[in-house]
């Protein structure tokens, strides 16, 4: 017995009522053709022939023990279907039930179980029509041998549909399984991939705040003789800046409590267009930052790199202005923009390496050493089908990423 044939049959009240239904079936419908064979001919004599008699009595046991066989079927499908198949041309009572059993058989679908079971309940039937059910008068041979294998034939062909209704309902169900699956999965990779995103965001926004924080509380902490003023100063600077990494979580949080997007909207994300105010800033804190850009200048949108790419340009450059502030302060930072449509766009960001720095081979991106900044630098590039390269062997520190631009 297949596993398909264990798991698909129904389990308790349903496959006991399943049974039970189909031997009032069997029973009543061999009763009905029973009771037509044996006295379906009121001008016949046979009802006072002692033969007669016997052959009733045979049928009716000969029936019942097919009826019993019937709800044994699953047990050993092909050896009671056989038996009963050999029986069905000798008992009338029993033909539906030993019927009902070859078209179970044949829902299996099993060359090797239909071909025997069909064989044997043909030359059964005809032994029984020929041998003890004959009529008067008596129909010729080849009519009766029609008649034997399209009855035979019928019912193998309606077990076949009925097995190939199963195999269609079956795979139906398992493919509903597999995409829900597929669905669930593809869900659960969505629900990294944003969550991924997210980190990346808020890991731009965040660091290159807290940075400016951190570097005028240093300020306050280490300089000796500021003036009231200057103090002053420092701290308003730290305030705006604290309030504005603030205001931009808050941005961020309010997104991921609507995840339907019903109650907030994203904040726009910044691209290169808001790079002179990015440099302003690095410029106020104390940066000595220079840029040098070949970008088309103009109005015309055409001639600007999409805004996906100036986004990812711009938080590159963010994030290398962070980088040199947090590991090579005092040092000058030097940005380079370069690139035209059907090409890439090329963001540098060069700095020269202080000499307790570690050093990257040409070409390397680091290994996250407490940050992930340059990792997000470079899932970045790669989301949008670039790479970034980080080089710190000559004394300078140079990250250079390339982002397709499309026309």
């Amino acid at each position: 017995m297949s596993t398909a044939d264990t798991t698909d049959r129904p389990r308790g009240w349903a496959r006991a009522w399943g049974e039970v239904w189909r031997l009032i079936v069997a029973a009543l419908g061999g009763l009905v053709v029973s009771l037509a064979v044996w006295f379906g001919d009121p001008t016949s004599s046979r009802g006072a022939d002692h033969l007669f008699v016997l052959f009733v009595l045979l049928d009716v046991v000969l029936g019942l023990t097919v009826l019993v066989l019937l709800p044994l079927r699953h047990r050993a499908p092909l050896v009671l279907t056989l038996v009963a198949a050999a029986l069905a041309g000798f008992t009338p009572f029993g033909s539906v039930a030993a019927s009902m059993m070859l078209v179970s058989l044949a829902t299996r679908r099993r060359r090797a179980e239909i071909v025997p079971a069909a064989l044997v309940f043909l030359v059964s039937s005809l032994l029984g029509e020929l041998f003890v059910l004959s009529s008067e008068p008596s129909l010729p041979f080849w009519q009766t041998l029609l008649a034997a294998v399209l009855a035979t034939t019928l019912i193998v062909v309606v077990g076949l549909y009925i097995g190939g209704r199963r195999e269609l309902v079956r795979s139906l169900r398992e493919r509903a399984r597999l995409v829900e699956e597929e669905e669930q999965l593809r869900l659960g990779q969505a629900r990294d991939l944003e969550r991924t995103r997210i980190a990346r965001e808020m890991h731009d926004v965040l660091a290159h705040r807290l940075s400016l924080v951190a570097l005028h509380a240093g300020a306050l902490e280490y300089r000796e003789g500021l003036d009231p003023a200057e103090a002053r100063a420092t701290a308003g600077v730290i305030r705006d800046n604290a309030r504005t990494a603030l205001v931009e979580l808050r941005d961020v949080l309010g997104v991921l409590r609507e995840p339907d997007g019903s109650g907030a909207v994203a904040p726009p994300q910044p691209t290169l267009a808001g790079l002179g105010a990015l440099l302003d800033e690095a410029r106020a804190a104390g940066a000595v930052v220079q840029l040098e850009s070949t970008l088309p200048v103009g109005d015309d949108p055409e001639e600007a790199p999409p805004t996906t790419i100036s986004r990812h340009a711009y938080r590159i450059v963010q994030e290398g202005l962070t980088n040199a502030r947090r590991h090579a302060p005092d040092q000058p930072v030097t940005i380079t923009l370069g690139g035209r449509p059907g090409g890439d766009l090329v963001v540098r960001v060069e700095n020269p390496v202080p000499a307790s720095a570690p050093s990257f081979p040409d070409g390397a991106v680091p290994a996250s050493s407490g940050g992930h900044g340059l990792d997000g630098l470079a899932e970045r590039a790669r989301l949008v089908g670039g790479h970034l390269t980080v080089d710190a062997t000559h004394g300078r520190h140079v990250v250079e990423a390339r982002l397709p631009w499309s026309r």
